[in-house]
């Protein structure tokens, strides 16, 4: 987020399941994401994202994007957004539990490719975890952690297959800013979407999403935010990943 004059709020969300790639499987995805707020436009083409499974229960991926920002002035920048290092520790695999409920760890290393606002450091970390519950059609997981340049964040999601091939999802997802600003900007931000996915072939999917802020009185809340791309597996069949970082 842009800083003020006296302080700097960071948010930062992570959403993702318990579950994970099977060693020497994986997927690959590219995707784009549009975000619209008062104060500045930014449209994010590509994003690239993969994973591996590299042990059992154990796998290991990145997420980079491609950024161009165009503030309300007219100022413009284009380059290479935070590289994310993320990896997935499953302490249960919801697949065989006999309750369908799963648990895991996702340690995470943000690194600033760009030179962000006083204050920043360029590497970062995060540690949230994870849980999810299958039951039949249905299923529900979500993520809980810190970050390191300083926010709190709570997310989760609901997934319904409507078909062989498709299914719907809702998130919602809330950050606290443990650095407080004295400009009156709320230290929390709540954000809401809704999406769906296609599975083509068992090797391809297709996904979307579209949401917003539910947070008021903030300049750089998002009015729209839309997101969109392909997955594609590799090795042995695995779920398409659609996580990202916000």
């Amino acid at each position: 987020m842009p800083a003020s004059a006296t302080g700097i709020r960071d948010f930062g969300v992570w959403l993702d399941d318990a579950s994970v790639a099977a060693p020497g499987g994986g997927w690959v995805s590219l995707s784009f994401s549009y975000f619209r707020s008062d104060v500045f436009r930014e449209l994010d083409v590509p994003v690239a994202d993969a994973g591996v499974g590299i042990a059992r229960g154990v796998q290991f991926g990145f997420s980079v994007p491609y950024y161009n920002v165009r503030g309300t002035g007219g100022a413009t920048a284009h380059g290479l957004g935070s590289l994310y290092l993320h990896s997935k520790v499953q302490l249960r695999d919801p697949s065989t539990a006999q309750n369908g409920l799963g648990a895991a760890l996702l340690p995470i290393v943000e690194v600033v490719n760009t030179g962000g606002p006083t204050g920043h450091r360029q590497v970062n970390w995060a540690l949230p975890a994870s849980v999810e519950l299958q039951r039949g059609a249905w299923r529900t997981y979500g993520s809980g952690g810190y970050f390191s340049r300083g926010s709190v964040f709570v997310s989760g999601a609901i997934e319904r297959a409507v078909s062989e091939h498709a299914a719907v999802t809702g998130t919602l997802s809330r950050s606290y800013s443990l650095h407080e600003p004295t400009t009156g900007l709320p230290r929390v931000r709540t954000d809401v979407s809704g999406g769906a996915s296609y599975v083509v072939s068992p090797m391809v999917a297709v996904y979307g999403s579209i949401g917003r802020s539910l947070s008021a009185l903030d300049p750089e809340r998002a009015q729209l935010l839309i997101s969109g791309g392909m997955s594609i597996n590799v090795g042995p069949p695995t779920l398409p990943r659609t996580s990202s970082p916000k």
